[in-house]
């Protein structure tokens, strides 16, 4: 592969890893607007099968950019195997600075992705199944 194919399929990639986020931050908004909105008075089936529908999609949304993680590191190996390039780019992340203790800047962002994300998951699976959501009564 070429220098320049290399750096277009990078490009496509980090379009479609901010596709995926973009997509998921989408879904989180649009479940925490129905949790405020209409789900908070549902009976328990129903959120259930709010949260299973929400964990189905984030799932899929997991697979996609693991699938797309393994390509982001097929074109960081087939950098590496250019040697010189023009641009002068010697690596896509695999920087590891000691403040990171040992993660290179690829994996720390990963690993940081990954926490919000459970954190995220996390606090909408308690918002869903243990709060108890004020009457309307109580907020007036």
């Amino acid at each position: 592969m070429s220098e320049g194919e290399i750096l277009s399929i990078r490009n496509d990639l980090t379009g479609l890893v901010l596709s995926v986020v973009s997509v998921s931050f989408g879904m989180i908004s649009a479940y925490i607007v129905g949790l405020w909105l209409f789900l908070r008075k549902a009976p328990f089936g129903l959120r259930a099968l709010s949260f299973l529908l929400l964990s189905c999609g984030l799932a899929f949304m997991g697979v996609l950019t693991g699938g797309l993680n393994a390509l982001l590191i097929g074109t960081e190996r087939a950098w590496s195997k250019l040697g010189a390039t023009s641009v002068g780019i010697a690596s896509f992340g695999g920087e590891r600075p000691d403040i990171l203790h040992g993660l290179s800047l690829y994996e720390a962002s990963a690993a940081l992705g990954c926490a919000a994300f459970a954190a995220i998951y996390l606090a909408l699976f308690f918002f869903t199944f243990f709060y108890r959501w004020p009457d309307d009564e109580d907020r007036a």
